[in-house]
């Protein structure tokens, strides 16, 4: 449950959601309503929440830390909005996303907008480190969904080209977050390079998780989504499948997916063959080892309320069901 997990942060949290709100208020007239409108669609916070733990694992949470939590959310939901468009994504949070509500013109400017934001809010970090890691982070970000796209028609075996995409496109923003929570209480720099490790683990398990879901009933669906497969990612549980299973059958599935045959059909035979040759359990049991790497990172910080919250934090993130 999220909310026994952000306890210790509670008042840090509400204090974010105001400075957050605060940054998108008082612009241009002409477009404030969108701005206002990706306000609302708050979301789970995970990413602020986060950060938040772990500056409290390291000391006491201060100014600099619900700043560096701002410039972090800004840049996060300059991505979304931005992903929503290429992926042509039509909801988000259950609200109809910001190109399904504008068009996908505004939407483009309106993340370039808050990305904007994000660069003049770290700007007045007054941190050349601060600045150094969202530089990256945004690189990071773009270059984990381009390799993504363009790779798209190119069918790839390799669990190690899946893993360096995950860790660009989402790992790098949860160690980015982790990174600046330590960094904003002048932590040692031992206790920043763990924090960093630790939250590429979670990044990585989140990842996952999240790519598992496509392999199972959501909500209000009532089916398998399958989107991922639609667009033609093979995501860790059909990759598995693909290496292991017999040539022929994993013949047949390559094809369906290099001849882009992937009607209604297709795509729950390649969720079934994706789940009868493991993938599941698989992904599954990479997570498990991740998590066993955090807990012994952790293990390294004494006793607190911080540090039983980022513990349940990994099981929640694991066994998340949305």
């Amino acid at each position: 449950n999220l909310s026994v997990i952000t306890q210790p942060v509670r008042k840090e949290l509400e204090l974010f959601q105001v400075a957050f709100k605060q940054v998108l208020r008082g612009h241009n007239p002409d477009f404030q309503s969108i701005l206002d409108y990706i306000a609302e669609t708050g979301g789970k916070r995970v990413r602020p929440i986060i950060l938040l733990l772990s500056a409290k694992l390291c000391g006491t949470i201060n100014q600099k830390t619900i700043d560096y939590a701002v410039v972090l959310e800004l840049l996060h939901t300059a991505t979304l909005i931005h992903d929503d468009v290429v992926d042509t994504t039509l909801e988000r949070r259950s609200r109809p996303s910001l190109n399904a509500r504008v068009d996908n013109r505004a939407a483009v400017l309106a993340g370039d907008y808050i990305l904007s934001l994000a660069i003049v809010n770290g700007i007045r970090t007054n941190n050349r480190k601060v600045l150094h890691i969202l530089g990256n982070l945004a690189q990071s970000l773009v270059d984990g969904e381009l390799t993504q796209l363009v790779s798209v028609n190119t069918i790839s075996l390799d669990e190690n080209r899946y893993f360096e995409v995950i860790r660009k496109k989402t790992a790098t923003l949860i160690s980015a977050c982790t990174e600046l929570g330590a960094i904003s209480v002048d932590t040692q720099h031992e206790q920043i390079e763990t924090l960093r490790e630790i939250g590429e683990n979670i990044g990585i398990c989140f990842q996952i998780r999240d790519d598992i879901f496509d392999y199972f009933e959501q909500g209000q669906i009532g089916k398998p989504t399958g989107n991922d497969i639609r667009e033609g990612k093979i995501t860790l549980p059909l990759l598995h499948a693909l290496q292991n299973a017999p040539k022929e059958i994993s013949g047949k599935m390559i094809h369906f997916i290099e001849k882009q045959e992937l009607d209604a059909e297709n795509i729950h035979q390649l969720i079934d063959f994706a789940k009868t040759y493991h993938g599941i359990d698989y992904a599954v049991s990479i997570m498990q080892s991740f998590k066993e790497k955090t807990i012994a990172l952790l293990d390294r910080f004494p006793e607190s309320e911080a540090k039983t919250a980022m513990l349940r934090l990994m099981d929640y993130i694991i066994e998340r069901k949305s």
